[in-house]
């Protein structure tokens, strides 16, 4: 083959090979900057959306809180409230020998089956033992509330070991006096509220007092008290009033004991409040209170709150019966105006000593002669259940009157 048509050949080979190479690097160059403009595209949405991100980020965290606070008005809503806050378990102390008692565990399961609640567990108290171990029984298995049914005997004894707990005590009374339930204004005619109350009601947090008691044999015994405890006429009447007129007349059996007691002689003691130095006054009575409703709804001591970390000391030194009339009045009355024969005191801790020993009550229960009191309050130390008033008419939480919610005191 010629050298001239070789070369020709070589040449158009080159040249086709540029072309072809050219044409693959439009191609590429196509492509690629076809590419890019979708990149672009695509950097330029972002811009866009990270500028509108905050706006975005600030409307649904508006949504987010109009919903917290939808769900918040649901929870506050007071029926719901209750079933959000149910206790888990409840149990029921008994005191067998009152009059209703088979009905009040009737009442109270059905009451818990129809809350939708684990079944309800009954302890039933005995003569030896009016409550103490029971209320542990209770605790040990898990109670959430502690239902006391029966006097002031059985609250007293369920309380004191329900007290520095995470339990609640509820009340469904059914003495004499029921002094408690009186002061937390429960309905005491009604127990199915009372009943209802235990599962439906406010908890609240109220003080105790701690109470300890020297016998004349100079054993020292260590009670809890809920109300009053004292020492003199009232703890003599509260021993001698009679069974049958309280069945049958009841917290008026506490008058007839009363006019037999009136009579009698002032005793020397000594008081000293918050280690103070000792007082010496002779008196018919001495009292530490709680609080200061009394039967007939008599309000004692008006001053006396059982959330105000404070006790109230009462000096009752009448001479005759024109003395006792003034304390009559000035009860009845509600009067704030201080009369001579009957002292008040407010103190954390309160020590009594009896130069003559006398007969001590716990909450309206005689209990022995003594010598010498020891009182110190425990603020915030027991929860208990009161009347929910807030809740609407239902058949699971029945209306309270407004008058029957307790006063709150900070």
């Amino acid at each position: 083959m010629p050298l001239e048509l070789t070369l020709a050949i070589i040449a158009l080979v080159l040249v086709a090979a540029a072309l072809a190479f050219a044409a693959g690097l439009w191609t590429g160059h196509r492509r690629l900057r076809s590419r890019m403009d979708h990149l672009d595209g695509q950097v330029t949405n972002l811009n866009g959306n990270v500028r509108t991100l905050p706006e975005r980020m600030a409307a649904l965290t508006g949504q987010i809180q109009a919903l917290d606070g939808q769900v918040s008005e649901i929870a506050d809503a007071p029926l719901v409230a209750r079933a959000l806050d149910h206790p888990q378990r409840i149990a029921l102390v008994l005191n067998p020998s009152k009059s209703g008692a088979d009905t009040i565990r009737t009442l109270a399961e059905a009451a818990v089956a129809e809350a939708g609640l684990p079944q309800l567990t009954v302890y039933e108290t005995t003569v030896e033992d009016p409550g103490a171990q029971m209320a542990r029984d209770a605790i040990a298995d898990g109670a959430d509330v502690v239902m006391a049914a029966g006097g002031d005997g059985t609250v007293r004894f369920v309380a004191e070991e329900l007290a520095g707990t995470d339990a609640t005590l509820a009340i469904v009374p059914m003495g004499t006096g029921n002094l408690l339930a009186r002061n937390l204004k429960l309905p005491l005619d009604d127990h199915r509220a009372c009943i209802n109350t235990a599962i439906h009601g406010a908890k609240r947090e109220i003080d105790t007092v701690t109470i300890k008691l020297e016998g004349t044999n100079g054993e020292v015994t260590k009670n809890t008290s809920l109300v009053i405890a004292g020492a003199g006429i009232d703890a003599e009447v509260m021993g001698d009033t009679r069974d049958d007129l309280k069945a049958k007349a009841g917290w008026l059996a506490y008058g007839e004991a009363g006019m037999r007691h009136l009579p009698g002689q002032r005793k020397e003691i000594s008081v000293s409040l918050d280690g103070g130095a000792p007082q010496r006054r002779k008196v018919r009575s001495v009292m530490v209170a709680n609080c200061g409703e009394l039967t007939a709804g008599m309000d004692f001591i008006p001053d006396a709150r059982f959330d105000d970390g404070l006790l109230d000391v009462v000096l009752l030194s009448p001479r005759h019966v024109g003395d006792w009339v003034r304390i009559a009045a000035k009860t009845v009355t509600k009067s704030k105006h201080a009369i001579p024969v009957m002292e008040t005191h407010q103190a954390t801790r309160c020590r009594v000593v009896l130069h003559e020993p006398m007969t001590a009550q716990l909450d309206g229960d005689a209990i022995m002669e003594v010598t010498a009191i020891d009182a110190r309050i425990k603020p915030d130390s027991l929860r208990v259940q009161t009347p929910a008033t807030n809740v609407p008419d239902s058949a699971a939480a029945p209306a309270m009157r407004p008058e029957a919610a307790p006063e709150v005191h900070g």
